[in-house]
């Protein structure tokens, strides 16, 4: 009996000297509104329209597990996997959000591989007002965007635009940061080649490439960022008439904040996007710019107003010329108010405002419904975060 006792202890100090030699911390984020949302105003001859409901959302609630291990020399072993949590329809948990290994050094910087957020995608949740970069109102509903029209690229409309969403199959290098300035290079890779199923013969090897450099020292922060994706279509591409196949996108974005003494803060951004299409054997092009403005007052220590304006403009270039009208302006204002350092109250009221072809909807918590072209996407939002 006492050789049992003695083996349990020993193996129970083997395990916690196992244990110390990674530090994992479990966190997360707990994010629930209720709302009343609606799509009128269509300028649809169909005019169809989502008339107002009531729901409860969870923007982007998470769970995730983060670890390292020190290896001497300054190295580090890092890893992360985190998941989104949608417990408003209890939803079941993935990987999807940022899950990757990698080595970290003071002096030489860090590499990840797996399910990353990219530069472009960062900069544009850094300047973002909402907390977590989340809800109807976030500028991620209208940035990174070149389809948007009913015509074209409804499900660009609706979802994250490319280089806004987390990049796949992904090695990224970022360097050290010298007198708050870093660099960023991420490169995605589409792991085959495949046949195109819009046409008979193209094959697509899809790559993506994205770098970005940032400043960040007191109280400004700048950043610049430039994204590409390829996919590499074969020179026998020969598409049927009258469709197109995606041959490259491409975005360069431009953004910065600055906070004030006692926490106010402006931010402002500005990005241009192209596509480059095949269409029966001819280069096309979509184009389209993007920008935006925003603000935080603080009205109290613990509460501030928050406003943000963004605007997509009608797409340009060869490629559907004769349906312009596809622009979208975003309106957001709310209030938010920290109760502790990991709670906060929180409202807000969201509106997209589509033109005549536009479809545009909320990227966290979209509106749906399948109203038509023209119609407006608008929240009424209250709600409590929580971070553990």
């Amino acid at each position: 009996m006492q050789k049992k006792l003695i083996a349990l202890a020993v193996a129970g100090l083997a395990s916690g000297a196992a244990f110390a030699q990674t530090n994992v911390t479990i966190y997360g984020v707990a994010d629930a509104t209720f709302e009343v949302a609606s799509a009128k105003g269509a300028a649809n001859s169909s005019n169809v329209e989502r008339g107002s409901f009531t729901r409860v959302n969870t923007n982007s609630s998470l769970i995730g597990f983060k670890g390292e291990e020190a290896l001497g020399n300054g190295l580090k072993a890092i890893f992360q996997f985190e998941s989104g949590a949608s417990f408003d329809s209890a939803g079941a948990l993935s990987l999807a959000r940022d899950s990757f290994v990698g080595l970290s050094g003071d002096k030489w910087g860090t590499v990840k591989l797996g399910n990353i957020t990219g530069p472009t995608r960062y900069l544009g949740a850094v300047v973002d007002l909402n907390a977590g970069a989340t809800g109807p109102g976030a500028n991620a509903s209208l940035i990174g965007k070149t389809a948007g029209s009913s015509a074209l690229g409804a499900a660009n409309a609706t979802n994250s635009g490319v280089f806004d969403t987390r990049l796949t199959n992904t090695i990224a290098y970022a360097t050290p940061t010298w007198s708050g300035f870093n660099a960023v290079a991420a490169y995605s890779s589409g792991e085959n080649k495949s046949l195109d199923s819009a046409t008979a013969n193209a094959t697509i090897n899809t790559r993506v490439y994205d770098i970005g450099g940032f400043y960040n020292n007191g109280p400004i922060f700048v950043g610049l960022t430039y994204g590409q994706l390829n996919n590499n279509l074969d020179s026998a591409n020969t598409n049927v008439a009258g469709t197109a196949t995606l041959d490259k996108t491409s975005i360069w974005r431009l953004a910065g904040a600055y906070t004030f003494t006692g926490g106010h803060k402006i931010t402002g951004l500005y990005e241009r996007n192209k596509n480059n299409y095949e269409r029966a054997n001819v280069g096309t092009d979509l184009r389209r710019n993007i920008w935006g403005i925003g603000g935080k007052f603080m009205v109290t220590s613990n509460g501030g107003l928050i406003a943000q304006y963004y605007q997509a403009q009608s797409s340009g270039g060869d490629f559907l010329a004769s349906n312009r009208n596809t622009g979208a302006k975003l309106y957001e204002i709310g209030y938010e108010h920290s109760l502790s350092k990991r709670t906060m109250l929180k409202a807000s009221y969201s509106r997209l405002n589509n033109n005549s072809n536009s479809v545009y909807d909320f990227n966290v918590g979209a509106v749906g419904g399948g109203f038509a072209a023209g119609s407006d996407p608008t929240v009424w939002a209250a709600g409590i975060r929580h971070t553990f």
